[in-house]
């Protein structure tokens, strides 16, 4: 545990701490592009809540990575960031599809790191490090994206190595690649690590059939 400190005290040096009060916390910074426009947003984070995820044990057994999205702690965090996404969408007069994309393109513009020594982080963990590879953004992305009420599943593909979403969605336009049918549901491949790809649209290196990974039942689904 004492090793477990000090590595959280060496990440947040890297990270910029603002007092409010009593209590700390993070403020970070992002920049993207989306639908031609490049979007900027500020957002703080909790430092606390930042510290507990960086302590607990970590699950590499992919068939359990749904832990690291159904665990509720972190909600407020992330719906709070959800809100003001959509407000910043809102300002510009996106539509609900385009909202859904702009949060995508969101996920997908941090950049990728690859782990020497790997392991899955939780939401929290990424957007304050600001890096993850593709089981870490695909884990944010679906986070994020149960926040605004979509159906997700995650899609392990094994022989690749690399972990996507599926999004259960109605795209407003065709789309070439087939969905994912689980449960009873069509399910859109989503690429969470590199901005530009759209839902539906499936890289030609991941052709495998992958795993589904369930995760716990969104109260309502948007269906847009």
């Amino acid at each position: 545990m004492r090793g477990q400190s000090i590595l959280v005290s060496l990440l947040l040096l890297s990270v910029p701490l603002v007092v409010l009060g009593q209590s700390a916390s993070i403020e970070q910074q992002y920049t993207w592009q989306y639908g031609g426009r490049t979007w900027s947003l500020t957002h703080r984070f909790s430092t606390e809540h930042y510290q507990f995820y960086r302590t607990l044990p970590r699950i590499f057994d992919y068939r359990d990575y749904a832990d690291y999205i159904n665990d509720t702690r972190d909600d407020e965090d992330l719906q709070s960031l959800i809100d003001q996404l959509e407000r910043l969408a809102a300002d510009r007069g996106l539509r609900p599809w385009e909202t859904l994309n702009l949060v995508i393109a969101f996920v997908q513009s941090i950049p990728y790191a690859s782990e020497a020594c790997e392991y899955p982080r939780y939401p929290l963990e990424m957007l304050v490090e600001r890096k993850g590879d593709c089981e870490d953004a695909a884990i944010l992305a679906a986070a994020l994206l149960r926040q605004m009420r979509f159906d997700v599943v995650l899609l392990a593909f094994l022989e690749e190595k690399h972990m996507a979403l599926g999004i259960r969605v109605v795209p407003p336009a065709p789309v070439e690649d087939p969905p994912y049918v689980w449960n009873g549901g069509s399910y859109y491949y989503l690429e969470p690590t590199s901005i530009g790809w759209e839902i539906g649209e499936v890289p030609e290196r991941y052709r495998s059939q992958p795993s589904v990974v369930p995760l716990q039942p969104v109260l309502a689904s948007s269906g847009r």
